[in-house]
C-alpha cells in the first residue's frame, strides 16, 4: 500500500492521508472518503480503471467528499462504477466540483468546438496545464467523441510495491 501525507499536496485536507492500493479483482472501486476521526480525513484509491483521466478524477472527487462534506465525520463515501450514477447530492456535488477543478468551467466550452484531433487534444491541455489523457476522458465522458478513440492519449498507471517496514506509512 502506498501512502503520501496529504499535507504535503494539499493543505487544504489537514493532516490527512492518502492512500493507494492496486486493483482488487471483483471489487470495482475507485474510492472511498472517509474520516479516521474528527480532524484526520482518508482518501484511498484503487486503480481500477488504471489510466490516468480516471485517477485524477476520482483523487479531486474523494478531496471534494472531505472538503464539501466535511461536516459528516461518520460518513463513508464509497464510489462504486458499477453502481452507475447517483442521485445523491452529495455525489454529484463531488462529480461537478471535481470536473471544474480538472477543466474548469470556463474552460469546458472549448470542448464542444475542439477539432477532434489529437493535436488539438494536446493543445488543450498544455493551456490548461493538465495531461492530454484527461482532456480525451472528459470528452469521452461527455459523449463529444467515442470511447474507443483517442485512448492513447491516457498513461496507464500501475503501484509499484512497498519493500520493507511499511509502519511509517500506515495510519
Amino acid at each position: 500500500m502506498a501512502s503520501i501525507n496529504a499535507e504535503q499536496y494539499t493543505p487544504e485536507l489537514g493532516k490527512g492521508k492518502f492512500h493507494g492500493r492496486g486493483y482488487f479483482p471483483r471489487v470495482g472501486v475507485f474510492g472511498v472518503a472517509r474520516w479516521l476521526n474528527a480532524h484526520r480525513p482518508l482518501i484511498w484509491l484503487s486503480l481500477y480503471g488504471k489510466s490516468n483521466d480516471r485517477f485524477w478524477f476520482t483523487l479531486f472527487h474523494e478531496a471534494a467528499h472531505i472538503l464539501l462534506h466535511g461536516r459528516e465525520k461518520k460518513a463513508v463515501f464509497l464510489d462504486d462504477p458499477g453502481n452507475g450514477e447517483s442521485d445523491s447530492p452529495q455525489e454529484k456535488e463531488a462529480n461537478a466540483w471535481a470536473r471544474d477543478f480538472l477543466i474548469p468551467r470556463d474552460r469546458a466550452a472549448a470542448l464542444a468546438e475542439l477539432a477532434k484531433a489529437k493535436v488539438a487534444v494536446k493543445a488543450l491541455a498544455a493551456k490548461l496545464g493538465i495531461r492530454p489523457g484527461i482532456v480525451v476522458g472528459r470528452l469521452q465522458y461527455e459523449g463529444l467523441i467515442p470511447m474507443r478513440w483517442m485512448n492513447d492519449l491516457k498513461v496507464s498507471f500501475r503501484f509499484q510495491k512497498i519493500v520493507g517496514n511499511t509502519s511509517d506509512v500506515l495510519p
